[in-house]
């Protein structure tokens, strides 16, 4: 199977489920690929990161993250401002904000990208997955963010040099959907097995995050909280990131939906199964917060 594939054109007849950023999407029309290719690491160690030659990312939320030194010329990504550019409608399908978005910081398709963030990993997901479905060929997360680059990089910041960057949007190795392929997860006309990666009291319905409309989890998913997946700065051993998943009943022939609240630890976990034998694994990028908001869609505590 070819490393990248064309996202299949979505119909003019689209069912369309309103919710913030929602997408038209076709029921019948989009097909998750039944093996994601894995030709290139999508995760790589500090070491790893810091001899690797190409764009280095430092992906900082002025809302979230910690502050995020730049190492080695690398350029700070607003991510910020990158979650509100997906959010908006048709963002994820026209392409034509992202692929200016990543342009403006002279992204190039052939080009390795190295991500990185304040070690929380959620937030260079974030940028990882945006970059690969956008077209980029080798875009890279590094397990420990910039606590794990400390030392193997000097702290350098790098000057953009905008780039005539064309976004084609993929499929692989992680699919895109929106809220009709999790509908048809929970109407069991799919075959996919929904898992929200927020934390027990979000699932729950107890903690509600701005931007949710209302409480609780999409009906039928599966809670495996994304911190499971940490231990301190890093991220589990590849051994112990697959006992998880088969611990939760997860088989690597099982086909897979991703949800969080707005996109960015459902990022990391999907980058996690790919990377770790689940292949069939799709991102409903955004996440509960565009489900609650669409009235029309059941919720459940």
């Amino acid at each position: 199977m070819k490393r990248r594939q064309f996202l299949q054109t979505f119909s003019a007849a689209s069912l369309v489920l309103c919710g913030c950023g929602s997408e038209p999407v076709n029921s019948g029309s989009f097909q998750r690929p039944s093996h994601n290719d894995v030709s290139s690491p999508l995760i790589v160690s500090p070491q790893q990161a810091a001899s690797l030659n190409g764009l280095r990312l430092a992906a900082a939320s002025t809302v979230e993250s910690q502050p995020v030194p730049l190492l080695g010329g690398a350029l700070k990504v607003d991510v910020d401002a990158l979650t509100t550019l997906t959010e908006t409608s048709g963002a994820l399908l026209a392409l034509t904000s992202l692929q200016n978005f990543w342009a403006a910081l002279g992204v190039q398709r052939d080009q390795p990208v190295i991500v990185y963030d304040d070690g929380e990993m959620k937030f260079g997901a974030r940028v990882r997955f945006l970059l690969g479905y956008c077209g980029v060929l080798q875009p890279v997360l590094v397990d420990g963010g910039a606590p794990g680059l400390a030392g193997l990089l000097p702290l350098q910041a790098g000057s953009a040099i905008p780039s005539a960057f064309q976004a084609d949007a993929t499929s692989q190795p992680i699919a895109l959907v929106f809220q009709q392929e999790a509908l048809r997860a929970i109407q069991n006309k799919s075959g996919a097995k929904l898992i929200d990666v927020r934390t027990p009291a979000e699932f729950n319905g107890q903690l509600l995050l701005p931007g949710d409309a209302r409480p609780g989890h999409i009906p039928g998913a599966q809670n495996l909280p994304e911190g499971d997946f940490l231990e301190g700065p890093r991220l589990r051993t590849p051994p112990e990131v697959t006992s998880l998943f088969t611990m939760a009943g997860l088989s690597p022939d099982d086909n897979i939906v991703v949800y969080c609240h707005d996109g960015a630890k459902s990022s990391l976990i999907a980058t996690l199964l790919v990377e770790n034998g689940f292949p069939a694994t799709s991102l409903y990028y955004l996440s509960y917060r565009d489900w609650s908001q669409n009235q029309n869609l059941p919720v459940e505590l």
